[in-house]
């Protein structure tokens, strides 16, 4: 060091370059020079005023550490909010592709429905027709069922007719002589058509037994294939 004047001393000390400069120019943009406040740092600390000192260097860094974290959180708070805009995009897009997907099975399962519905109508229509024809159809063998039995019951009375002529007469009755269709008809009161027909269309002892409630004379007839007649049923 070397004297400056009257109880003065010329200090001189290292410091970075950098940091030198930049307190250079912060003192100027308060408006006083780098030598008066170095002096008045130095009066601060050595007089009473050490503790204004540290507080003031304490406000400055806590004004400086609050200054950081404030910048630091807004920084993370914009990269969070792209990163949550970009996530909740994501988000978005893939519950729409799933509700365009939804959409999608459930139009063909639609499809698939009205397609099932139409076979199962289509089903219900053909298993009525055949339900309906089984019904005609047991009527029929029911009313075979019901000609038959009188059939038998008639039989067995003329049986017993026969035993008890047969006991008073010694004689047998004359066997009647076989009919032409239209004489049969005459006979059953029917017209000859409705002969022909319940000939074809019932089995032989059904036929009968027709007859035989038709006739005035509780007899059954059949058809001779060979002679083309109808003679009493045997």
């Amino acid at each position: 060091m070397s004297n400056t004047g009257r109880k003065k001393k010329l200090a001189s000390f290292n410091c970075d370059q950098r940091k030198w400069e930049q307190f250079i120019a912060c003192c100027n943009s308060k408006g006083t020079t780098a030598t008066a406040t170095l002096l008045e740092f130095i009066d601060l600390y050595l007089g009473d005023s050490q503790d204004k000192l540290d507080a003031i260097g304490g406000n400055d860094l806590d004004e400086r550490l609050d200054s950081k974290i404030k910048a630091s959180v807004e920084t993370y708070l914009v990269k969070s909010n792209k990163t949550h805009s970009d996530s909740t995009n994501e988000t978005i897009r893939a519950i729409c592709e799933r509700l365009d997907k939804l959409e999608s099975e459930f139009s063909n399962e639609s499809n698939e429905s009205n397609s099932n519905q139409t076979t199962v109508i289509d089903n219900l229509a053909n298993l009525e027709q055949k339900i309906e024809k089984m019904t005609a159809r047991m009527t029929q063998l029911a009313e075979a069922i019901i000609k038959i039995q009188d059939y038998l019951n008639n039989q067995q009375k003329r049986g017993q007719k026969s035993y008890y002529n047969n006991s008073s007469y010694s004689g047998q009755s004359p066997r009647m002589q076989p009919l032409t269709e239209e004489g049969l008809a005459k006979r059953l009161g029917v017209s000859e058509e409705t002969v022909r027909k319940e000939r074809i269309n019932l089995p032989p002892p059904l036929f009968v037994a027709w007859c035989k409630n038709k006739d005035r004379a509780g007899l059954g007839w059949e058809f001779n294939e060979n002679t083309g007649f109808y003679q009493p049923a045997s």
